[in-house]
C-alpha cells in the first residue's frame, strides 16, 4: 500500500527543551542531553587497534544523528525548523542566512537511506516512530503539483532532488516501494525537471546527472547525449595526481573528495552505461588520488582543515566510501577503515553533534564563524555522505580486516603533488599532518574568507586557524604581506607555483596597489620560498617592486580558551605564544629591523568564537619597521604544536654574493637572489 498525505505519527509541539532527552512523542522541536552523545558500543582493540571503532560504533552514531534531527521535523509535512545554540546568531541574522527546509530534508534524508539499507530497520533508539515517514511525506508533498507544499519547477542552479534520487537508489525498499504509482510519477516528473536544470559551472554539474539512473530505470527519457558531454567536460578538469580543478571556482580543495570522487564513483556504481564509458578513466585517477589520501590525516584522526565548506566535516570520507561502493578502491581495507573510523571518531568526540542534537555549522562544535554565505542550518548534513561505508555488507573486508596503520601512526612521510600544486607532510615526531599550497588560483574575490582558507603558507591538522566570520576583514595569519604605507596591507593571494618538491615550495604572488591609479613603481611581486623541515619551516621572501615597501609575515594561529590569556615569551628576534596546550613560534634568522608581536582576536558580535576549533584566535607576526628595498630577503623560522613544547630552530645561514645557503635540520638549501 502506498503512503498518502493523511495524518500519522504524533504531533510535534514547537518548543525547544535543550537539557532533557525526550522522544518524539513528548518533545518539542529538538531536545537533547549529554546522554545522547555517549556511545554504548564496546571498543574492539584487537580488530581496531588504532581507533577501537567497529561497525557498531558507526551504526550508533548514525542512529543518534537520526534521533537528533527528526524531532525538528513536522512528521506530517516533512518540514523542518532547525534552531541553533544561543550566541550563534551572526551568520543567520546579521547575514540573513535562513534555513532552507527542502535542503535540510534531502541532505539529512541520506541518513535514513544509509541506515535502512545497512540494517533493514525503520526505527532507531531515541525516536518514537518510523524514521522514513517524515521524509516520504516531505517528498510526497514537495513533488505533488496539487499540494500546498509543492516545491515547484526548479529555478536555475537548484540541486533539489539530487540526494533524494541517491537515497532511493541506495534504499529502494524503504524509500521507493512504499509510494503509490501516482506518487512515484510525481517524483519522477520532478527529477526529470532537475535533469534539465542548468547547474553552476563547477562540481554542481553532477547534481542533475545523479537522477539519470533512477529515471531510466523507470522508463523515463533523459538527454543522455548532453549529460555525457557534461560528464566528459567534468573529467577534463583533471589536473593530475587524482585531482580536478573545480570548474569556475578554479580551486583545489575538499570538493575533490565530496564532489568529484563522490559522484564519479556513485555514477559508476549506479549507471552501467557511464561505467562502461568512463570507468577506466575514473578508476585510474582515483588510484592516484588514494596514494596520497592517507597523508591528509593526523594521528588523532583529524583531516587538515583547508579550503571552503570544511563544516561538512567527515564528508571527506566520501573519497573512501564511494570507491568502495563502486569496487574501485585501492586502499587496503584495514587502512581505509583506520582512516575513516579515526576521522569519524575525531569529530564525534569534539562536539560535531551539538547539544541540540544537530550537525550545526562549525567544525568541532557549533561555530558559524567558519561558514560561507551559502551554508544554511541544514547545510552541514552533507557530512552524511561520509557514512556510506555502512551500505557495504557487514562481512565486507572494510569491516572485518584488522586496522592497518596510516603514515601518522608510523614514521610520517611526505608527498609532493604537482597536480593540485601542494606538498603534504606527516610529522615523524607527533603524527601531525600539514599541507603547503604552492599555487592557488581561487576565484570569488572578496567571498568565503578565501585568504584564510586557501592562501596561508601552511595548514595544520592539529592547529586549525583563526577566522572572524563571512564578510570580515582579511587576516594575515600564516601569510606574508606587503604595504606601501604601513597601514593598508595586502597578504599572500592567488599564489603561482614556481617549483614544488617534498622539502620545498617556491611561489610568487602579484602586488596589487590599493590606489586606483598607482605609480608604476608600485607594481611587482612577492617571491616566497618555504623550506620544510620535520619540525617547522623556514620562509624566505622578498619583493620586486621598484618602490621600497613594508613587509610582513604571520605565524601559525592557535586557539585560546575563552577567559584565558595567551602566554607570550619574547627573546631577541623571537616570539612564542601559547595557550591550552597549543604553541606557536616565530624566529627571525635574517632580515631588516622589525618588530615581533601577537594579535589576539575577539569574536565579533553574533559569533561565539574567532578560531576554527572554538575559543579566540591568536597568532604571532613580524613586521618591518621601515620600507624595505626590493630583493632584500627576510628569513624567518615558524612552527606550531599541540601538546608538546617547541624548540627554536638550530638552522644555519651563510651568504655568498647573491646566494643564500640555509641549513635546516639535515637538509642544505641554496637560494639565488635577484641581483
Amino acid at each position: 500500500m502506498g503512503l498518502t498525505n493523511g495524518r500519522f505519527g504524533l504531533c510535534v509541539v514547537m518548543v525547544l527543551l535543550p537539557s532533557v532527552l525526550l522522544s518524539n512523542g513528548d518533545s518539542g522541536f529538538g531536545g537533547n542531553s549529554e546522554a545522547r552523545l555517549r556511545l554504548e558500543s564496546t571498543e574492539d582493540r584487537i580488530l581496531s587497534p588504532f581507533t577501537g571503532y567497529t561497525r557498531d560504533h558507526w551504526l550508533e552514531i548514525t542512529e543518534q544523528l537520526i534521533a537528533g534531527i527528526l524531532p525538528y521535523f513536522d512528521p506530517e509535512k516533512g518540514v523542518s525548523r532547525l534552531t541553533g545554540v544561543p550566541g550563534e546568531t551572526g551568520h543567520f541574522e546579521q547575514l540573513k542566512v535562513a534555513e532552507d527546509p527542502s535542503e535540510t530534508l534531502e541532505r539529512s534524508m541520506l541518513l535514513v537511506a544509509i541506515y535502512t539499507a545497512a540494517t533493514g530497520k525503520d526505527r532507531v533508539p531515541g525516536y518514537d516512530g518510523s524514521i522514513t515517514r517524515p521524509y516520504l511525506n516531505g517528498i510526497i508533498r514537495g513533488t505533488d503539483p496539487d499540494s500546498d507544499g509543492y516545491w515547484g519547477l526548479h529555478p536555475i542552479h537548484s540541486p533539489l532532488g539530487t540526494n533524494i534520487a541517491m537515497s532511493i537508489l541506495l534504499s529502494p525498499k524503504f524509500l521507493w516501494n512504499p509510494l503509490t504509482q501516482r506518487q512515484r510519477d510525481n517524483l519522477l516528473d520532478y527529477l526529470a525537471d532537475l535533469v534539465k536544470t542548468r547547474a553552476w559551472d563547477c562540481n554542481c554539474w553532477y547534481f542533475p546527472m545523479m537522477a539519470v539512473p533512477l529515471l531510466e530505470k523507470h522508463g523515463r527519457p533523459v538527454n543522455r547525449v548532453f549529460l555525457t558531454r557534461i560528464f566528459n567536460r567534468l573529467l577534463n578538469w583533471y589536473r593530475g595526481d587524482g585531482w580536478y580543478i573545480d570548474g569556475g571556482n578554479f580551486t583545489f580543495d575538499y570538493y575533490n573528495w565530496w564532489g568529484f570522487q563522490l559522484y564519479n564513483h556513485a555514477l559508476l556504481h549506479f549507471d552501467p552505461l557511464w561505467r562502461d564509458e568512463f570507468g577506466s578513466q575514473i578508476k585510474q585517477a582515483s588510484g592516484y588520488f588514494q596514494e596520497a589520501l592517507p597523508y591528509f590525516f593526523g594521528r588523532d584522526g583529524g583531516p587538515i582543515p583547508w579550503g571552503r565548506s570544511v563544516t561538512y566535516r567527515f564528508a571527506v570520507l566520501s573519497a573512501i566510501g564511494y570507491p568502495l561502493l563502486s569496487d574501485s578502491s585501492l586502499l587496503p581495507p584495514g587502512q581505509a577503515r583506520r582512516i575513516a573510523s579515526g576521522c569519524l571518531k575525531y569529530f564525534w568526540e569534539r562536539g560535531g553533534m551539538s547539544e541540540n542534537g544537530l550537525l550545526e555549522p562549525g567544525f568541532h562544535g557549533p561555530n558559524s564563524v567558519v561558514a560561507e554565505d551559502y551554508i544554511r542550518r541544514g547545510g552541514p548534513y552533507w557530512a552524511v555522505h561520509g557514512l556510506v561505508p555502512l551500505v557495504l555488507p557487514q562481512d565486507h573486508p572494510f569491516w572485518t580486516d584488522k586496522e592497518l596503520p596510516m603514515p601518522a601512526d608510523r614514521t610520517g612521510g611526505r608527498r609532493a603533488l604537482k597536480g593540485p600544486e601542494i606538498v603534504l607532510k606527516v610529522s615523524p615526531l607527533d603524527g601531525e599532518a600539514r599541507l603547503y599550497p604552492g599555487g592557488s588560483a581561487v576565484g570569488h574575490k572578496g567571498k568565503w574568507q578565501r585568504g584564510i582558507k586557501y592562501f596561508q603558507h601552511a595548514y595544520s591538522s592539529y592547529l586549525g586557524w583563526p577566522v572572524l566570520g563571512e564578510g570580515s576583514a582579511d587576516l594575515g595569519v600564516g601569510r606574508s604581506g606587503i604595504s606601501f604605507d604601513g597601514k593598508t596591507w595586502q597578504y599572500r593571494t592567488n599564489p603561482t607555483v614556481i617549483s614544488i618538491a617534498p622539502e620545498r615550495v617556491e611561489s610568487t604572488y602579484e602586488i596589487n596597489s590599493p590606489r586606483p591609479e598607482p605609480d608604476l613603481e608600485e607594481f611587482g611581486e612577492v617571491r616566497t620560498d618555504t623550506l620544510i623541515g620535520d619540525d617547522g619551516e623556514i620562509h624566505v621572501f622578498w619583493h620586486t617592486s621598484a618602490r621600497p615597501a613594508y613587509l610582513y609575515l604571520g605565524g601559525y594561529g592557535i586557539s585560546i580558551p575563552h577567559g584565558d590569556e595567551p602566554g607570550v615569551k619574547r627573546e631577541t628576534n623571537q616570539i612564542q605564544i601559547q595557550g591550552a596546550g597549543f604553541w606557536s613560534i616565530m624566529q627571525v634568522i635574517e632580515g631588516p629591523p622589525g618588530r615581533l608581536a601577537m594579535k589576539l582576536l575577539e569574536p565579533q558580535a553574533g559569533w561565539s568564537h574567532s578560531h576554527l576549533f572554538g575559543g579566540r584566535g591568536a597568532f604571532p607576526f613580524w613586521q618591518s619597521e621601515k620600507p624595505v628595498l626590493p630583493y632584500v630577503p627576510v628569513v624567518v623560522f615558524v612552527n606550531g604544536s599541540h601538546d608538546r613544547p617547541l624548540l627554536t630552530s638550530a638552522s644555519q645561514l651563510r651568504r655568498e654574493g647573491n646566494l643564500l645557503y640555509i641549513q635546516l635540520e639535515n637538509k642544505r638549501f641554496q637560494i639565488e637572489l635577484p641581483r
